[in-house]
């Protein structure tokens, strides 16, 4: 090396010194793995480990929600004085007895036996006027009656409108004798000159 010029010496030494540094720079360069801040750190490779869930997906159905109903409010009923109830008071319908319908079902036959002109007319226009059903009037010829008589049948309501007439018009009640027994139905009255009318 005694031969050799300081320049080319010069030369060699910042060569090897070149060398040496890029020798170490590419040591460091492998033993970093190329990038800043990696040490310790696991090679990155091409497929990710790291877990990722999957985004939760909406359904695209609507969902139809139904209200819940409100609550009701019952108000409390309202106290009112009920108005005062009129009552009408209507009577019962007045009970009639058995005789004035007797009077209005019964017939009734009068008959004069006394010289007194028209006698049973009078006598029976004066019973219609009671109420009782005078059907017919006549003469009756077949004998003396003594006095103004009832005469009655066993037939239903005869003898009570029989007594009816005898009360009002002052005669006597009997039922038929035989000279009229199979006159014609109803109440035979046959009135003479007793006979007063009216009651």
């Amino acid at each position: 090396m005694q031969g050799m010029r300081p320049t080319r010496l010069a030369g060699f030494v910042l060569l090897g010194v070149a060398v040496i540094a890029v020798g170490l720079g590419v040591f460091t360069l492998t033993s970093n793995g190329g990038s800043p801040g990696a040490q310790g750190r696991p090679p990155v490779t091409g497929t990710s480990t790291a877990t990722t869930q999957p985004p939760t997906t909406r359904s695209s159905a609507t969902r139809t929600t139904t209200p819940s109903p409100r609550p009701t409010t019952t108000a409390a009923p309202t106290t009112t004085q009920a108005p005062t109830r009129t009552t009408t008071v209507v009577p019962p319908p007045r009970q009639t007895t058995g005789k004035p319908s007797l009077r209005a079902t019964v017939p009734v036959r009068v008959y004069n036996n006394s010289f007194i002109k028209n006698l049973a007319a009078t006598a029976g226009a004066d019973f219609r006027a009671d109420g009782f059903d005078v059907v017919t009037t006549g003469n009756y010829s077949q004998g003396t009656i003594p006095t103004s008589t009832a005469y009655f049948t066993s037939a239903p309501g005869e003898k009570e409108v029989a007594e009816e007439l005898g009360h009002d018009f002052g005669m006597r009640v009997l039922p038929r004798f035989s000279g009229i027994a199979f006159a014609s139905p109803g109440v035979i009255v046959i009135v003479t000159e007793d006979f007063k009318g009216g009651k």
